[in-house]
């Protein structure tokens, strides 16, 4: 967000927003609520109408992205009457979109000190909620399909690494595709397959 891109409305919105560009481009360390701050055109005092501190502000802004993205990921998954195979389809449509809408959150999750994904199978308390979401998904798919359980590892990683790659790719601006990644992700993820 640029200095003067800041008028009006939604300061905290804002403030979060200008923190993931920053954090995008410095690194955490380099983050700072005067600098987040500087970027909206506000007084040095204002971020901390909405943080207590930089480490409040980070959590704000993992929330909000984790918040959007679980209301995309879910609504793909809200219909009851489909196979889950087709579910795990949606769920990785639905992944893959929000970040091509999202370019910079992408960066902000997956390299971000502050989000914690740990591949394994067991259900845990502390998970990353896409993340937990995904396994469900895929947990339902590979019972689906008959997967046998010592496997079902090896194919959450593939899962997890196939929507994650794509959307790695889709969201560098180094990175020229000659098709439309929202238009071709079916293909793409079931091999060039139509379904």
């Amino acid at each position: 967000m640029k200095k003067s891109e800041y008028h009006h409305g939604n300061l905290r919105q804002a403030l979060i927003e200008a923190g993931i560009e920053l954090m995008n481009e410095v690194g955490e360390d380099g983050v700072s609520l005067r600098k987040v701050a500087a970027r909206c055109g506000v007084s040095q005092a204002a971020p901390y109408a909405h943080f207590e501190s930089k480490a409040d502000m980070l959590n704000a802004m993992q929330e909000h992205v984790t918040g959007q993205m679980m209301q995309v990921l879910e609504a793909a998954v809200a219909e009851k009457e489909v196979s889950a195979y087709e579910n795990m389809l949606r769920l990785g449509e639905a992944y893959v979109s929000f970040f091509i809408e999202h370019p910079a959150y992408f960066k902000f999750i997956c390299y971000s000190p502050q989000v914690k994904f740990r591949l394994v199978w067991e259900e845990e308390k502390e998970v990353y909620p896409p993340y937990g979401l995904f396994r469900r998904c895929a947990d339902a798919c590979l019972r689906e399909i008959g997967q046998p359980e010592e496997t079902k590892l090896y194919c959450l990683a593939n899962l997890w690494a196939t929507v994650q790659g794509i959307a790695c790719l889709a969201t560098q601006p180094n990175v020229e595709y000659a098709g439309d990644w929202k238009k071709d992700l079916r293909r793409i993820l079931t091999d060039g397959k139509e379904m």
